[in-house]
Order: structure tokens, then C-alpha cells, then sequence
């Protein structure tokens, strides 16, 4: 499917963290489906000059001495 949307012009982008609840009321999902990922589809931003990554993304990141340990033998 991200294949094909590119294909015909389209982006993607493929979602795995989302609140089930706001998710299944939304589109009026039955109790028995749960679903794991989805598909975002719709015209991408092509002029990359205004992308900029997200404030809250570099705030979180922690540095690499927190999250990496080098044992000595």
C-alpha cells in the first residue's frame, strides 16, 4: 500500500502508537477488532526547507553516556 500511494503521488507513513479508545470511537470499530498499526495516506511536503524536527523530540532524547555502557574485559 506505501508502495502504491507512491506510486500515485501520495506519502505515507505507517503509525504504531496511537490511544485505542479515541482510535475504535472514532471509526466506529466493533469490540472484536483491535487494531495494531495505520496507514497514514496524503500529500507530502516537498519543499524540505520548512521541515524541521520536533522541538519535544530533542528535549526528551537523552544523551548517550545514559542510555549506552561499555564493559572492559
Amino acid at each position: 500500500m506505501m508502495m502504491e500511494a507512491t506510486d500515485l503521488g501520495l506519502g505515507s507513513v505507517w503509525e504504531c502508537y496511537f490511544k485505542l479508545d479515541v482510535l475504535k470511537e472514532e471509526f466506529k470499530l466493533p469490540s472484536n477488532l483491535e487494531p495494531v498499526n495505520i496507514l497514514v495516506i496524503g500529500y507530502a511536503d516537498t519543499n524540505h526547507e520548512t521541515v524541521l524536527p520536533s522541538d519535544p523530540h530533542n528535549k526528551m532524547r537523552l544523551p548517550l553516556s545514559a542510555t549506552v555502557s561499555f564493559e572492559e574485559l
